[in-house]
């Protein structure tokens, strides 16, 4: 009985380890990505970028961003993994279907992006605020971009 256990479990970690992940040296290039392009631009922004459990894998703040832009960038990446689209798809369904609006949590503006791996695997997201939604948008392209 100890051997078919042991096959098991090394059949289940097999298994586990095939997953596609947010890897923390992924993540951390998403965020370097970000952060450059705002530089570069003159942006004052806060970078965000979830796994799949909604638990933060790596984020700035950039001295001069606004503290909340923190929450912002926070609730993007949220709702972009929660609906696995971009944020900015996200309102125009709150828009046709208002009942949705009534989740909480939900902030459905440019900026968070769902970052996808191998064969359509959502594996978390990232979420840019603290600028224009198009700056937070190209923001956090530029951080997905990176991940790859």
């Amino acid at each position: 009985m100890g051997a078919s256990l042991a096959l098991v479990a090394s059949a289940a970690t097999a298994q586990e380890n095939t997953r596609p992940y947010l890897s923390l040296d992924a993540a951390g290039k998403g965020v370097s990505a970000c952060v450059a392009m705002a530089k570069e631009n003159g942006w004052n922004m806060s970078i965000v970028i979830i796994d799949r459990g909604e638990d933060v894998v790596a984020s700035a703040r950039m001295d001069q961003a606004l503290p909340a832009s923190y929450k912002g960038a926070t609730l993007k990446a949220n709702t972009s993994l929660s609906w696995g689209m971009p944020t900015e798809q996200v309102n125009e369904v709150l828009e046709n279907a208002p009942v949705y609006k009534q989740f909480p949590g939900i902030l459905g503006i440019a900026g968070g992006l769902p970052v996808i791996k191998g064969e359509n695997a959502l594996v978390g997201a990232v979420g840019v605020a603290g600028s224009s939604m198009e700056n937070d948008a190209a923001c956090a392209k530029a951080a997905v971009e990176a991940m790859r």
